[in-house]
């Protein structure tokens, strides 16, 4: 299978609609490629009246309309003007033309079903009910009015040493220089810490050890008054000071990202709510990836301009959760390269070039890392994504960024 071939399929996947930016550029203006457009309604394709039932009550939560069908040929003639499509696992393939956000939705009693159902269909989601149901009711109110809630950002590293870290916090500096009320997670729990690079180790506020344990929703007003505040975003970091204390679980060690898992997406769905946007840096384990990874609208993959990094690349694409996602090549590019040619060699759209970043090293180490959002190159590509991923909403966009 070509490059081309296996990038389609991955946008397929993702739900992306149109091809990626030639040249490696940006999505700039209008609604990014990921988001739905707005619309009141949502189709649903099942036989099933119990599946039938619950999606209901979870649609009628959300305040969406809800177009109930049982064959695919009823499904093609209503969809057009739909926000999303569910399908319950009684169902065939998805017919060509559908290329919007897919859920697959089942029970609990039939979960083993649901999973096995959305890798056969390429969904963006899954939902097993009623467990799921307000995270379904939540993402459906979201498809309904995109404005109505932040935005969530993963950054993820397609090989170590990529610059996920790195990206993250420009991202969250950026925006919140621009005006974007921003909250920046350190997902990586054996990352260090980006309390040190931000030189935010000694300020005052919660932890992820601190919450770890926590049961039950978290208030968004409460955990935006409780983070440390640093270059104008909030931080939700794992600290450099402080021992992670998982629970004790008889016979059975924690596994690496256990603490962010149990709370993670407890938090990101208070970030929602508190933040115009959540920047996430989710770290490559597989268990940062079901923590987080699946929480974020889009996942951003940096991937350094060279043949190793995009072979481990591709590797790490198969192991993502149902969730877009957008290439960010890092330099420097070598002669006869560029990131649409990494982007294809990959199979991911290319969101766009990170600037090379020569004091990167140097400015983590000293604990100034944001300084180098300042750079002119610099704000120009951060201005570039934060349009691509904030173009959804008003108030949202990112403004002042201009050189």
């Amino acid at each position: 299978m070509g490059a081309e071939a296996v990038a389609n399929g991955r946008r397929r996947r993702a739900g992306w609609r149109g091809g990626a930016p030639a040249g490696g550029g940006f999505v700039a203006g209008g609604s990014p490629s990921w988001l739905p457009a707005q619309s009141a309604s949502v189709v649903l394709v099942c036989g099933s009246p119990a599946v039938q039932g619950e999606v209901g009550r979870v649609a009628a939560a959300a305040a969406v309309e809800l177009v109930v069908v049982e064959s695919w040929e009823r499904a093609v003639a209503v969809w057009a003007d739909a926000a999303a499509l569910l399908v319950g696992t009684d169902m065939g393939g998805v017919p060509a033309g559908w290329s919007g956000p897919l859920v697959v939705v089942g029970l609990d009693a039939d979960a083993a079903r649901v999973w096995e159902r959305a890798s056969g269909t390429g969904a963006d989601r899954v939902a097993v009910l009623p467990q799921a149901a307000h995270w379904l009711a939540e993402h459906l109110a979201r498809l309904r009015d995109p404005a109505a809630t932040g935005a969530v950002v993963g950054v993820i590293g397609g090989c170590g040493g990529s610059g996920a870290s790195t990206l993250s916090a420009l991202l969250a500096v950026g925006a919140a220089a621009a005006g974007v009320s921003t909250l920046l997670v350190d997902g990586d729990e054996w990352g260090g810490g980006l309390d040190l690079a931000l030189d935010a180790a000694d300020l005052p506020g919660l932890r992820w050890p601190d919450i770890v344990n926590a049961a039950g929703a978290i208030n968004p007003g409460q955990l935006a008054a409780s983070l440390p505040a640093v270059h104008g975003c909030s931080l939700l970091s794992w600290g450099a000071r402080f021992p992670v204390a998982h629970e004790a679980v008889p016979g059975r060690a924690a596994p690496p990202g256990a603490g962010s898992g149990r709370v993670g997406g407890e938090v990101l769905r208070a970030a929602r709510h508190g933040y115009g946007l959540a920047v996430v840096d989710v770290g490559r384990s597989r268990e940062a990836l079901a923590a987080l990874g699946g929480h974020c609208d889009v996942l951003l993959m940096v991937v350094p301009a060279r043949l190793r990094a995009a072979a481990a690349a591709t590797r790490l694409l198969a192991e993502m959760p149902p969730v877009p996602v957008a290439l960010v090549v890092r330099g420097p590019l070598r002669e006869g390269l560029d990131a649409e040619l990494v982007a294809r060699a990959v199979g991911a759209p290319c969101l766009g070039s990170l600037p090379v970043l020569r004091r990167a090293a140097a400015a983590t180490e000293a604990g100034r890392l944001a300084e180098l959002a300042s750079g002119r190159a610099v704000r120009r590509f951060l201005a570039a994504v934060l349009d691509a991923v904030l173009a959804g909403g008003d108030g949202m966009r990112a403004t002042g960024t201009e050189p």
